[in-house]
């Protein structure tokens, strides 16, 4: 397909599920998770651009209890459908796994396939799960740091289709927006379709809104498109001019205590606020974290830990001959 034609017909699918969320009858079976309605139905209809492509599929990167996949599998039976997760994050019961299993089996959605693994592993090996096949939708949806986002999106490249969509959830994040912006400053022969927030986490969200939100784009979306003829023009998302936030994770990670600083973040909260009940339980809990870990924290300098000790003071690559 023209890239030109293509691109046209993302546009017309992003624009259909701004209008019409999910598509009718296509994954509307009880599935739990954590996109907007407008986010799945995206999905859904990206995938159809590619059913009559063998070796084109559908991944995303973060199942959760299935929603996104099983509604892209049923929508789309002709297409393989792939995610990856280790259920090691959202999921405190270990129950996330057998859901997402039972459910492909509930459901009958066969071309539904399960990739246990962590997801920088499994996009590290990616040709052993897919075979020829390349990603013609790919949905990021995984750890949301900066630095997951960014492996997340380069090392799926070199197996993106020659037309190939990308969605990225959860924009709302500062740091979600910086690896976009610097995916697509990196990458020129990619393009922003399409972006779309939400005024807070919908943590954060009282009832009302939240439920708005749920049914449109949830947590904030990117769309990109591969767009190798430069059809479209530029376009990034809105980032922060400061890099503060970005100093103080190197600030951190060298720091002796690095593995307690968010227990550490909630501890100075509460004395900011000047709550002495979460003050008191949050000092204790830190201190027993510290306790369990000390044998590791009396390794460390107090600051600027490099890590480097043992490491090569000089090694050449194997020259050529």
């Amino acid at each position: 397909m023209a890239t030109a034609r293509f691109i046209a017909r993302v546009f017309d699918c992003v624009r259909a599920a701004d209008r019409e969320g999910l598509v009718p009858g296509a994954g509307s079976q009880a599935l739990d998770g954590l996109s907007g309605a407008k986010t799945v139905g995206t999905l859904q209809r990206l995938a159809g651009l590619f059913a009559e492509e063998k070796d084109a599929c559908y991944l995303e990167i973060g199942v959760y209890q299935g929603l996104t996949l099983l509604s892209v599998a049923l929508g789309n039976p002709g297409i393989a459908c792939f995610g990856i997760d280790n259920f090691s994050l959202l999921d405190p019961a270990g129950k996330n796994l057998g859901i997402v299993k039972d459910c492909i089996a509930k459901l009958g959605a066969k071309n539904a396939v399960l990739i246990n693994a962590d997801y920088e592993v499994a996009l590290a090996r990616l040709a052993d799960h897919l075979g020829s096949r390349r990603l013609g939708v790919y949905f990021v949806d995984g750890p949301h740091d900066y630095r997951s986002h960014v492996m997340g999106l380069l090392l799926a490249r070199p197996h993106l289709h020659d037309n190939a969509a990308i969605v990225i959830d959860d924009a709302n994040y500062a740091f979600v927006r910086q690896s976009t912006r610097d995916f697509l400053l990196t990458n020129p022969d990619f393009k922003m379709v399409f972006e779309a927030y939400s005024p807070a986490h919908p943590a954060n969200m009282d009832a009302a809104t939240r439920k708005r939100h749920e049914a449109g784009w949830l947590n904030g979306i990117h769309v990109l498109v591969r767009d190798r003829k430069g059809v479209l023009p530029d376009m990034l998302p809105p980032v922060s001019d400061s890099r503060t936030l970005y100093v103080n994770e190197w600030l951190v990670h060298r720091h002796q205590l690095a593995e307690l600083a968010p227990d550490a973040l909630v501890l100075a909260q509460a004395v900011c606020l000047g709550d002495k009940d979460a003050e008191a339980s949050k000092r204790e809990s830190l201190a027993k974290a510290y306790a369990a870990e000390r044998a590791l924290f009396d390794k460390r300098f107090k600051d600027r830990n490099v890590y480097s000790d043992g490491l090569t003071e000089g090694r050449f690559n194997r020259a050529p001959s």
